[in-house]
């Protein structure tokens, strides 16, 4: 076995660490964690209990990881945020419990630029997170989210956040493989994307939404809609049974994302 294990690595209890893997100074990996061989772990990165990090994970800069996550072979988390102006600049990842990434996902840190030039979006991107705390450069993975291969998530975007009852499958919110967040896209609890969709910039889509396979969405989805071949189709049936949710508590929360949007893109 080779590996390097910098001084100043926190290790807690029966961590076990695989070939050839790199953690540098400052790290924290919590018990009974497993990193697989070739990963990269960077300074400034805390993983919880009970993580799995597979083979190639690379984790970079300011990266935070909860407890029980499954996270895949040659995923990378923490690259640059790919904004004009911003690509330099290295923000946060925040990834909360429970949560399933697939193989060769690609997650970007948030970045700060919204200050100066969005300040508009600052309470939007607030919204389910706690008051009184700087979340401006952190793009945000909640908890039990099922995310496929070859998933993109940009800076800035918020998963899996809001205050749907988690059901009683595994996992609330369903990201299929090829799917594409740009950046800002909150895609709330309990959403489903369809393999290879493409969400635009500023998109917000409400709890239980569900998009078919290669939309491209373009404008904000409300809650437990069914977009289609770009358009939206009606109520999504499956997802309704699976939140047990009423007809009259669909129209509240489609009430309440009004609150809850951007209000940068037109709504479906």
């Amino acid at each position: 076995m080779f590996e390097i294990i910098e001084d100043g690595v926190l290790l807690d209890q029966n961590v076990q660490i695989g070939n050839y893997v790199t953690i540098k100074k400052g790290a924290k990996i919590g018990k009974n964690t497993i990193i697989s061989d070739y990963t990269y772990i960077d300074s400034n990165v805390v993983i919880g209990e009970n993580n799995y990090i597979g083979t190639g994970v690379i984790i970079k800069g300011n990266v935070q990881i909860g407890d029980n996550n499954h996270i895949l072979d040659q995923t990378i988390i923490g690259l640059p945020s790919k904004h004009i102006g911003y690509h330099f600049y290295k923000g946060r990842v925040l990834i909360g419990d429970n949560n399933f990434i697939g193989n060769a996902c690609a997650i970007d840190c948030g970045n700060n630029h919204l200050s100066c030039k969005h300040p508009e979006l600052l309470p939007y991107l607030s919204v389910d997170l706690p008051q009184n705390t700087d979340y401006e450069d952190a793009t945000i993975i909640g908890n039990r989210c099922y995310i496929l291969n070859n998933v993109t998530i940009h800076h800035n975007c918020r998963i899996g956040l809001g205050n749907l009852k988690n059901s009683s499958s595994e996992y609330d919110t369903v990201i299929c493989t090829g799917c594409c967040l740009n950046g800002f896209v909150s895609l709330r609890k309990g959403c489903e994307l369809g393999s290879g969709t493409y969400i635009r910039e500023y998109a917000s889509i409400g709890e239980g939404a569900y998009t078919s396979m290669m939309t491209h969405v373009v404008k904000d989805v409300p809650p437990f809609a069914f977009i289609r071949n770009n358009q939206f189709v009606g109520d999504f049936e499956r997802l309704i049974q699976k939140f047990k949710i009423s007809k009259n508590e669909i129209i509240k929360l489609r009430n309440e994302f009004e609150n809850k949007r951007s209000q940068k893109l037109k709504c479906y």
